[in-house]
C-alpha cells in the first residue's frame, strides 16, 4: 500500500490546484480536504485564512488574461472604499483584443482603448484610477453609478476633476451616462444610499444641500443627510434614526426635537420607500407643499 503523502507544512494564501499538483505538493484526494477552500474553479486557498473581497481578488488573480487589470468596485474595495462585498464578482478590465469570458465568479470587461494603467496591489495588476472609475459608474444606473463615485471620492481614491478630463477624451460605449454620473458626484455624502436619494432628488428638480449643517440662535442643532435649505426641509434616511446602540435612540430623539425647534421639517426615507418608484419625490413634495401651505 502506498505511503500517504504528508500534509505540507506551508501553502500558499491563494494557489493553483494545477501547479500543487504538478509540483507534488498535494494530492488530488488533498485537495478535497476540509482544511482547503476553494475560491474559483481551480483556485484554492487554507481554509484558516478568513475569505474577504481582498482574498478573492487575488485568487482571480490566477486565472485571468495577463493583460488584465484589477478595477471597479474590486479596486475600489481593496484600495480602501469596500464597495464589493466577499463573494461578488471580481471585476477586471482587458484589451478588447484578449476579452473572453471569465470563470465563475469574475467578470472580465472589454475597453476598447487603452493604456489600461501600470501600478499593481499585492502582485495584482490594476487599473488607473479613471478607469477604476470609469468602471464604478458603467452599466449600473445613475443613481448607484454616482453613489459609487461619491465614496471613493470622498475616500480620496479619486480625483474628481482629473476624472472629468480623461472623460472628455473616451469615445467607449457607456462614456456618457458616466459623464452624468460624474457631473452628479459629491463627495460631502456619507452614505451610498444617501447618495441616491440626493440623486433621485435632484433629478426631480430639487436643490439639495448633503450634509448640512443646522444652527439655531447661534448653536448647532445638528447635521442633516439632505437638505432642502430654502424650505428648512431635512431628509434623513432612516439608519440615522433606527439603531439598538444604548443612549443612541435618546441622543437622535433630542436632535428631532431641536431641528424641529430650529422651524426645520424632517421627512425620513425608508429602505421601502426607496424602492417604491416615485416614492421619495412624492414625500418630499408634500412637505413642501406643507410649508408653502404654512402647515
Amino acid at each position: 500500500m502506498p505511503k500517504k503523502r504528508p500534509w505540507p507544512d506551508e501553502l500558499p494564501d491563494v494557489f493553483l490546484a494545477s501547479d500543487a499538483l504538478d509540483q507534488g505538493v498535494l494530492t488530488p484526494g488533498q485537495l478535497r480536504d476540509p482544511r482547503l477552500r476553494r475560491l474559483f474553479h481551480g483556485v484554492y486557498a487554507p481554509r484558516c485564512l478568513p475569505v474577504d473581497h481582498a482574498l478573492r481578488c487575488r485568487g482571480a488573480a490566477l486565472v485571468v488574461p495577463p493583460a488584465a487589470r484589477l478595477t471597479g468596485a474590486s479596486l475600489a474595495t481593496v484600495a480602501g472604499a469596500p464597495l464589493a462585498e466577499t463573494w461578488d464578482d471580481v471585476e477586471w478590465v482587458v484589451p478588447h483584443a484578449d476579452w473572453r469570458t471569465g470563470r465563475r465568479g469574475t467578470v472580465l470587461r472589454a475597453a476598447s482603448r487603452g493604456p489600461l494603467g501600470s501600478t499593481s496591489w499585492r502582485s495584482v495588476p490594476t487599473a488607473s484610477r479613471e478607469r477604476m472609475g470609469f468602471d464604478l459608474a458603467a452599466r449600473c444606473g445613475l443613481e448607484l453609478g454616482t453613489a459609487r463615485l461619491d465614496v471613493v471620492v470622498r475616500a480620496r481614491l479619486l480625483d474628481l476633476d482629473v476624472f472629468k478630463a480623461w472623460l472628455l477624451t473616451r469615445h467607449d460605449d457607456d462614456v456618457v451616462p458616466v459623464r452624468a454620473a460624474a457631473d452628479l458626484c459629491d463627495p460631502r455624502a456619507e452614505s451610498v444610499p444617501e447618495s441616491r436619494c440626493r440623486v433621485r432628488l435632484t433629478l426631480a428638480g430639487f436643490d439639495v444641500a448633503p450634509q448640512f449643517d443646522v444652527f439655531f440662535e447661534g448653536r448647532f442643532v445638528g447635521r442633516v443627510d439632505l437638505a432642502l435649505v430654502e424650505w428648512k426641509i431635512a431628509v434623513e434616511y432612516e439608519g440615522k434614526w433606527r439603531t439598538l446602540v444604548e443612549g443612541q435612540l435618546t441622543s437622535d430623539r433630542l436632535r428631532l426635537e431641536g431641528l424641529h425647534r430650529a422651524g426645520w421639517k424632517v421627512v425620513h426615507i425608508t429602505a421601502e420607500r426607496m424602492k417604491g418608484r416615485g416614492e421619495v419625490e412624492d414625500a418630499v413634495r408634500r412637505a413642501v407643499a406643507e410649508r408653502i401651505a404654512g402647515i
